[in-house]
Protein backbone atom coordinates (compact mmCIF):
# COMPACT_ATOMS: atom_id res chain seq x y z
CA UNK A 1 0.00 0.00 0.00
CA UNK A 2 2.92 2.28 0.94
CA UNK A 3 4.38 1.72 -2.35
CA UNK A 4 1.24 2.55 -4.28
CA UNK A 5 0.65 5.20 -2.27
CA UNK A 6 4.00 6.81 -3.43
CA UNK A 7 3.02 5.97 -6.88
CA UNK A 8 -0.47 7.65 -7.25
CA UNK A 9 1.43 10.59 -5.28
CA UNK A 10 4.11 10.75 -8.43
CA UNK A 11 1.73 10.72 -10.98
CA UNK A 12 -0.69 13.22 -9.73
CA UNK A 13 2.68 15.65 -9.21
CA UNK A 14 3.40 14.84 -13.20
CA UNK A 15 0.15 15.52 -14.26
CA UNK A 16 -0.20 18.43 -12.32
CA UNK A 17 3.28 19.75 -13.21
CA UNK A 18 2.25 19.49 -16.87
CA UNK A 19 -0.86 20.72 -17.04
CA UNK A 20 0.13 23.76 -15.51
CA UNK A 21 3.01 23.56 -18.13
CA UNK A 22 -0.06 23.97 -20.98
CA UNK A 23 -1.87 26.17 -19.25
CA UNK A 24 0.52 28.76 -18.06
CA UNK A 25 0.27 30.52 -21.50
CA UNK A 26 -3.38 29.66 -22.48
CA UNK A 27 -3.58 33.47 -23.00
CA UNK A 28 -1.34 36.08 -24.37
CA UNK A 29 -0.14 38.09 -22.04
CA UNK A 30 -1.69 42.00 -23.19
CA UNK A 31 1.66 43.56 -22.74
CA UNK A 32 3.48 41.13 -24.63
CA UNK A 33 0.48 40.49 -27.77
CA UNK A 34 1.93 43.25 -30.07
CA UNK A 35 5.51 42.21 -30.07
CA UNK A 36 4.21 38.71 -30.56
CA UNK A 37 1.79 39.24 -33.56
CA UNK A 38 4.84 41.17 -35.24
CA UNK A 39 6.79 38.41 -34.96
CA UNK A 40 4.68 36.22 -36.42
CA UNK A 41 3.61 38.79 -39.11
CA UNK A 42 7.28 39.15 -40.03
CA UNK A 43 7.85 35.26 -39.80
CA UNK A 44 4.89 35.21 -42.65
CA UNK A 45 6.37 37.59 -44.44
CA UNK A 46 10.06 35.81 -44.53
CA UNK A 47 8.71 32.14 -45.28
CA UNK A 48 5.01 32.86 -47.44
CA UNK A 49 7.57 33.57 -50.70
CA UNK A 50 9.92 30.65 -50.05
CA UNK A 51 7.22 28.33 -49.98
CA UNK A 52 5.50 29.84 -53.24
CA UNK A 53 8.44 29.80 -55.06
CA UNK A 54 8.68 25.97 -54.66
CA UNK A 55 4.96 25.32 -55.21
CA UNK A 56 6.01 27.01 -58.50
CA UNK A 57 9.54 25.15 -58.86
CA UNK A 58 7.58 21.59 -58.57
CA UNK A 59 5.85 22.20 -61.73
CA UNK A 60 8.21 20.46 -63.85
CA UNK A 61 8.44 17.78 -61.61
CA UNK A 62 4.50 17.36 -61.91
CA UNK A 63 5.19 18.21 -65.83
CA UNK A 64 7.45 15.15 -66.35
CA UNK A 65 5.63 12.37 -63.66
CA UNK A 66 1.72 12.94 -63.96
CA UNK A 67 -0.87 11.78 -66.52
CA UNK A 68 -1.50 14.98 -68.50
CA UNK A 69 -4.96 15.44 -66.89
CA UNK A 70 -3.67 14.86 -63.30
CA UNK A 71 -1.00 17.69 -64.60
CA UNK A 72 -3.67 20.24 -65.35
CA UNK A 73 -5.83 19.36 -62.56
CA UNK A 74 -2.73 20.09 -60.06
CA UNK A 75 -1.72 23.12 -61.78
CA UNK A 76 -4.13 26.01 -60.91
CA UNK A 77 -4.00 24.50 -57.49
CA UNK A 78 -0.34 24.91 -56.70
CA UNK A 79 -0.79 28.28 -59.14
CA UNK A 80 -3.98 29.50 -56.77
CA UNK A 81 -2.04 28.72 -53.55
CA UNK A 82 1.87 30.66 -54.54
CA UNK A 83 -0.63 33.61 -55.28
CA UNK A 84 -2.86 33.15 -51.73
CA UNK A 85 0.52 32.86 -50.09
CA UNK A 86 2.27 36.15 -51.54
CA UNK A 87 -1.42 38.13 -51.23
CA UNK A 88 -1.34 36.53 -47.53
CA UNK A 89 2.35 38.72 -46.94
CA UNK A 90 0.61 41.69 -48.12
CA UNK A 91 -2.21 41.38 -46.02
CA UNK A 92 -0.74 39.97 -42.38
CA UNK A 93 -0.02 42.95 -41.38
CA UNK A 94 -3.87 43.75 -40.98
CA UNK A 95 -4.27 40.20 -38.88
CA UNK A 96 -3.87 39.05 -35.25
CA UNK A 97 -1.06 36.52 -34.87
CA UNK A 98 -3.77 33.68 -34.58
CA UNK A 99 -5.81 34.51 -37.63
CA UNK A 100 -2.33 35.27 -39.69
CA UNK A 101 -1.20 31.98 -38.82
CA UNK A 102 -4.53 30.04 -39.17
CA UNK A 103 -4.70 31.57 -42.71
CA UNK A 104 -1.09 30.68 -43.68
CA UNK A 105 -1.67 27.06 -42.15
CA UNK A 106 -4.74 25.96 -43.63
CA UNK A 107 -4.51 27.73 -46.99
CA UNK A 108 -1.70 25.36 -47.83
CA UNK A 109 -3.96 22.71 -46.17
CA UNK A 110 -6.16 23.34 -48.31
CA UNK A 111 -4.33 23.49 -51.35
CA UNK A 112 -2.37 19.72 -50.39
CA UNK A 113 -5.72 18.44 -50.11
CA UNK A 114 -6.81 19.08 -53.29
CA UNK A 115 -3.53 17.78 -55.02
CA UNK A 116 -3.83 14.54 -53.32
CA UNK A 117 -7.49 14.12 -54.24
CA UNK A 118 -6.46 14.89 -58.02
CA UNK A 119 -4.03 12.24 -57.90
CA UNK A 120 -4.69 8.60 -59.24
CA UNK A 121 -4.01 5.78 -56.66
CA UNK A 122 -1.59 4.26 -58.56
CA UNK A 123 0.59 7.13 -58.15
CA UNK A 124 1.97 5.14 -54.32
CA UNK A 125 5.65 6.14 -54.62
CA UNK A 126 4.91 9.55 -56.29
CA UNK A 127 2.73 10.20 -52.72
CA UNK A 128 5.85 8.87 -50.65
CA UNK A 129 8.07 10.78 -52.56
CA UNK A 130 6.24 14.08 -52.62
CA UNK A 131 2.88 14.46 -51.86
CA UNK A 132 3.37 12.02 -48.82
CA UNK A 133 5.26 14.76 -47.26
CA UNK A 134 2.47 17.41 -47.28
CA UNK A 135 1.07 16.61 -43.57
CA UNK A 136 4.22 16.37 -42.21
CA UNK A 137 5.70 19.95 -43.45
CA UNK A 138 1.97 21.85 -42.57
CA UNK A 139 2.65 20.23 -38.66
CA UNK A 140 6.49 21.01 -38.05
CA UNK A 141 5.32 24.66 -39.68
CA UNK A 142 3.84 25.56 -37.12
CA UNK A 143 7.75 25.05 -34.61
CA UNK A 144 8.50 28.78 -35.68
CA UNK A 145 5.39 30.72 -34.40
CA UNK A 146 5.02 31.50 -30.85
CA UNK A 147 1.65 30.53 -29.88
CA UNK A 148 0.12 29.02 -26.82
CA UNK A 149 -0.10 25.31 -26.75
CA UNK A 150 -3.77 24.67 -27.42
CA UNK A 151 -3.64 27.37 -29.98
CA UNK A 152 -0.80 25.16 -31.99
CA UNK A 153 -2.71 22.08 -31.92
CA UNK A 154 -5.46 24.04 -32.52
CA UNK A 155 -4.28 25.09 -36.17
CA UNK A 156 -2.40 21.44 -36.26
CA UNK A 157 -5.84 19.89 -36.87
CA UNK A 158 -4.91 21.19 -40.39
CA UNK A 159 -2.28 18.92 -40.88
CA UNK A 160 -4.45 15.82 -40.22
CA UNK A 161 -7.16 16.58 -42.63
CA UNK A 162 -4.24 16.06 -45.11
CA UNK A 163 -3.27 13.17 -43.73
CA UNK A 164 -7.10 11.94 -43.62
CA UNK A 165 -9.31 13.29 -46.43
CA UNK A 166 -7.19 11.55 -49.03
CA UNK A 167 -7.32 7.97 -47.20
CA UNK A 168 -10.92 8.90 -46.86
CA UNK A 169 -11.34 9.43 -50.63
CA UNK A 170 -8.93 6.62 -51.23
CA UNK A 171 -6.02 8.15 -52.55
CA UNK A 172 -3.71 7.24 -49.68
CA UNK A 173 -4.65 3.19 -48.60
CA UNK A 174 -5.36 3.29 -44.77
CA UNK A 175 -3.22 0.22 -43.98
CA UNK A 176 -0.10 0.02 -41.48
CA UNK A 177 1.73 3.23 -43.26
CA UNK A 178 -0.88 5.50 -42.12
CA UNK A 179 -0.74 4.49 -38.88
CA UNK A 180 3.12 4.91 -38.22
CA UNK A 181 2.34 8.40 -40.39
CA UNK A 182 -0.60 9.23 -37.68
CA UNK A 183 2.22 8.73 -34.91
CA UNK A 184 4.73 10.56 -36.48
CA UNK A 185 2.56 13.40 -37.48
CA UNK A 186 1.63 13.23 -33.89
CA UNK A 187 5.07 13.56 -32.38
CA UNK A 188 5.68 16.40 -34.80
CA UNK A 189 2.62 18.31 -33.75
CA UNK A 190 3.51 17.72 -30.02
CA UNK A 191 7.40 19.07 -30.33
CA UNK A 192 5.75 21.77 -32.59
CA UNK A 193 3.19 23.16 -30.06
CA UNK A 194 6.22 22.90 -27.65
CA UNK A 195 8.91 24.88 -29.73
CA UNK A 196 5.67 27.72 -30.11
CA UNK A 197 5.08 27.34 -26.52
CA UNK A 198 8.71 28.12 -25.70
CA UNK A 199 9.38 30.77 -28.09
CA UNK A 200 6.54 33.27 -26.63
CA UNK A 201 7.78 32.21 -22.82
CA UNK A 202 10.90 32.89 -23.90
CA UNK A 203 9.20 36.36 -25.58
CA UNK A 204 7.32 37.50 -22.62
CA UNK A 205 10.74 36.80 -20.35
CA UNK A 206 12.51 38.91 -22.49
CA UNK A 207 9.66 41.50 -22.44
CA UNK A 208 9.15 41.59 -19.06
CA UNK A 209 13.01 41.85 -18.24
CA UNK A 210 13.05 45.12 -20.76
CA UNK A 211 10.17 46.20 -18.92
CA UNK A 212 12.06 45.90 -15.48
CA UNK A 213 14.71 47.76 -16.45
CA UNK A 214 12.99 50.93 -17.70
CA UNK A 215 10.76 50.91 -15.02
CA UNK A 216 10.86 52.61 -11.93
CA UNK A 217 10.16 49.09 -9.89
CA UNK A 218 8.06 50.92 -6.66
CA UNK A 219 6.42 53.46 -8.60
CA UNK A 220 5.92 51.68 -11.76
CA UNK A 221 7.19 54.68 -13.55
CA UNK A 222 9.20 55.08 -16.23
CA UNK A 223 12.65 55.68 -14.96
CA UNK A 224 15.48 58.41 -15.79
CA UNK A 225 17.07 56.74 -18.86
CA UNK A 226 13.73 55.84 -20.24
CA UNK A 227 12.89 59.32 -20.12
CA UNK A 228 15.85 60.82 -21.34
CA UNK A 229 15.46 58.73 -24.14
CA UNK A 230 11.79 59.36 -24.81
CA UNK A 231 12.39 63.02 -24.45
CA UNK A 232 14.89 63.05 -27.23
CA UNK A 233 12.82 60.95 -29.71
CA UNK A 234 9.54 63.91 -29.14
CA UNK A 235 12.12 66.66 -29.14
CA UNK A 236 13.17 65.43 -32.64
CA UNK A 237 9.33 64.68 -33.84
CA UNK A 238 8.39 68.18 -32.18
CA UNK A 239 11.06 70.18 -33.74
CA UNK A 240 10.81 68.39 -37.16
CA UNK A 241 6.78 69.25 -37.49
CA UNK A 242 6.56 72.26 -35.78
CA UNK A 243 4.23 70.84 -33.03
CA UNK A 244 4.81 71.82 -29.00
CA UNK A 245 6.56 69.96 -26.48
CA UNK A 246 5.74 70.53 -23.01
CA UNK A 247 7.72 69.12 -19.63
CA UNK A 248 6.39 69.55 -16.43
CA UNK A 249 9.15 69.03 -13.42
CA UNK A 250 7.39 68.17 -10.26
CA UNK A 251 8.68 67.76 -6.64
CA UNK A 252 7.17 66.69 -3.22
CA UNK A 253 7.10 69.33 -1.33
CA UNK A 254 8.98 68.80 2.50
CA UNK A 255 9.36 64.80 1.55
CA UNK A 256 12.47 64.43 3.59
CA UNK A 257 10.01 65.60 6.76
CA UNK A 258 7.88 62.25 5.79
CA UNK A 259 10.24 59.86 5.70
CA UNK A 260 12.53 61.48 9.20
CA UNK A 261 8.83 61.30 10.99
CA UNK A 262 6.96 58.22 9.49
CA UNK A 263 9.59 55.95 8.24
CA UNK A 264 10.58 55.48 4.17
CA UNK A 265 7.58 52.52 4.28
CA UNK A 266 5.11 55.82 4.61
CA UNK A 267 7.48 57.55 2.19
CA UNK A 268 7.24 54.92 -0.61
CA UNK A 269 3.13 54.83 -0.15
CA UNK A 270 3.29 58.79 -0.51
CA UNK A 271 5.54 57.82 -3.76
CA UNK A 272 3.59 55.86 -5.32
CA UNK A 273 -0.05 57.50 -4.75
CA UNK A 274 1.98 60.18 -6.77
CA UNK A 275 2.69 57.65 -9.53
CA UNK A 276 -1.08 56.87 -9.70
CA UNK A 277 -2.33 60.39 -9.57
CA UNK A 278 -0.16 61.26 -12.31
CA UNK A 279 -1.24 58.59 -14.31
CA UNK A 280 -5.05 59.27 -13.40
CA UNK A 281 -4.70 62.88 -14.38
CA UNK A 282 -2.30 62.57 -17.97
CA UNK A 283 -2.96 61.16 -21.31
CA UNK A 284 -1.68 57.74 -22.87
CA UNK A 285 0.63 59.53 -25.03
CA UNK A 286 1.78 61.67 -21.96
CA UNK A 287 5.22 60.21 -20.35
CA UNK A 288 5.23 60.16 -16.36
CA UNK A 289 8.78 59.30 -14.94
CA UNK A 290 10.36 59.04 -11.79
CA UNK A 291 13.31 61.22 -12.06
CA UNK A 292 15.08 61.12 -9.06
CA UNK A 293 14.09 60.68 -5.45
CA UNK A 294 10.32 62.81 -4.80
CA UNK A 295 11.25 64.27 -8.35
CA UNK A 296 8.58 63.05 -11.92
CA UNK A 297 9.17 64.28 -15.33
CA UNK A 298 6.01 64.47 -17.25
CA UNK A 299 6.52 64.45 -21.19
CA UNK A 300 3.54 65.83 -22.72
CA UNK A 301 3.96 65.88 -26.80
CA UNK A 302 1.65 68.27 -28.90
CA UNK A 303 1.06 70.35 -25.64
CA UNK A 304 1.34 74.08 -25.25
CA UNK A 305 1.96 76.39 -22.64
CA UNK A 306 -1.02 77.09 -21.92
CA UNK A 307 -2.21 73.59 -21.91
CA UNK A 308 0.72 72.25 -20.03
CA UNK A 309 -0.10 74.86 -17.12
CA UNK A 310 -3.56 73.60 -17.42
CA UNK A 311 -2.28 69.89 -16.56
CA UNK A 312 0.50 70.50 -13.90
CA UNK A 313 -2.64 72.92 -12.13
CA UNK A 314 -4.66 69.86 -12.32
CA UNK A 315 -2.37 67.43 -10.95
CA UNK A 316 -1.39 70.03 -8.00
CA UNK A 317 -5.14 70.14 -7.14
CA UNK A 318 -5.00 66.33 -7.47
CA UNK A 319 -1.94 65.19 -4.76
CA UNK A 320 -3.03 68.23 -2.36
CA UNK A 321 -6.63 66.28 -2.03
CA UNK A 322 -4.52 62.98 -1.41
CA UNK A 323 -4.81 61.62 1.69
CA UNK A 324 -2.27 58.59 2.88
CA UNK A 325 -2.99 56.04 5.29
CA UNK A 326 -0.34 55.32 7.69
CA UNK A 327 -0.08 52.95 11.20
CA UNK A 328 -2.73 55.84 13.35
CA UNK A 329 -2.44 58.51 11.05
CA UNK A 330 -3.02 59.99 8.21
CA UNK A 331 -0.80 62.35 5.78
CA UNK A 332 -1.32 65.30 3.09
CA UNK A 333 1.01 66.10 0.53
CA UNK A 334 2.01 69.33 -1.39
CA UNK A 335 3.91 69.40 -4.68
CA UNK A 336 5.65 72.01 -6.68
CA UNK A 337 5.85 71.62 -10.38
CA UNK A 338 7.97 74.14 -13.06
CA UNK A 339 6.58 73.88 -16.53
CA UNK A 340 9.04 74.58 -19.56
CA UNK A 341 7.91 74.30 -23.07
CA UNK A 342 10.23 73.82 -26.20
CA UNK A 343 11.71 76.58 -28.03
CA UNK A 344 13.23 76.19 -32.17
CA UNK A 345 16.24 74.44 -31.80
CA UNK A 346 16.54 74.04 -27.85
CA UNK A 347 17.96 70.77 -26.48
CA UNK A 348 16.86 68.50 -24.45
CA UNK A 349 18.96 69.01 -21.62
CA UNK A 350 18.30 72.75 -22.00
CA UNK A 351 14.35 71.88 -21.73
CA UNK A 352 14.80 69.84 -18.52
CA UNK A 353 17.21 72.60 -17.29
CA UNK A 354 14.65 75.43 -17.38
CA UNK A 355 11.93 72.98 -16.19
CA UNK A 356 14.08 72.58 -13.00
CA UNK A 357 14.39 76.36 -12.59
CA UNK A 358 10.93 76.95 -12.76
CA UNK A 359 10.27 74.26 -10.05
CA UNK A 360 12.48 75.97 -7.45
CA UNK A 361 11.06 79.31 -8.45
CA UNK A 362 7.61 77.46 -7.85
CA UNK A 363 8.93 76.46 -3.96
CA UNK A 364 10.82 79.86 -3.58
CA UNK A 365 7.51 81.11 -3.81
CA UNK A 366 6.00 79.39 -1.28
CA UNK A 367 5.44 75.82 -2.51
CA UNK A 368 2.23 74.21 -3.63
CA UNK A 369 1.95 75.70 -7.14
CA UNK A 370 3.20 75.97 -10.58
CA UNK A 371 5.84 78.26 -12.11
CA UNK A 372 6.49 78.44 -15.88
CA UNK A 373 9.68 78.89 -17.08
CA UNK A 374 11.25 82.11 -18.52
CA UNK A 375 12.79 81.90 -21.98
CA UNK A 376 15.47 83.68 -20.65
CA UNK A 377 19.12 82.38 -19.89
CA UNK A 378 19.16 79.62 -17.51
CA UNK A 379 20.04 79.77 -13.91
CA UNK A 380 21.18 77.32 -11.87
CA UNK A 381 19.27 75.48 -10.20
CA UNK A 382 19.85 75.74 -6.23
CA UNK A 383 21.32 72.42 -5.16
Amino acid sequence: MPMMSRTLNSITVLWRTARNGLSCHRMVPGGCRLQQTHLVQARIRALAPVIAVLMLAWIPIDAASLSRAEFWHILPLRLALAASLLLLVRGAVRLSANMATTLFVWLQALAFVGMELCLHPAQGDLLRVGYGLFPFMVGAQLAIFPLPWGCSLRIGSAALAVLFVPALAGVRPPDIALRDALWLLGVILLLAAWAGHTQLRLLTDLLAARDDASHDPLTGLANRRSAELRLAADRAHALRLNEPLSLLMLDLDHFKQINDHWGHAAGDRVLKATAQALRDELRGADLPSRFGGEEFLTILPGTDAARALDVAERIRERIAKLTIAVPGDTIQITASIGVATITEGESAQKLVARADVALYRAKDNGRDRCAFAALDTIEPAPP
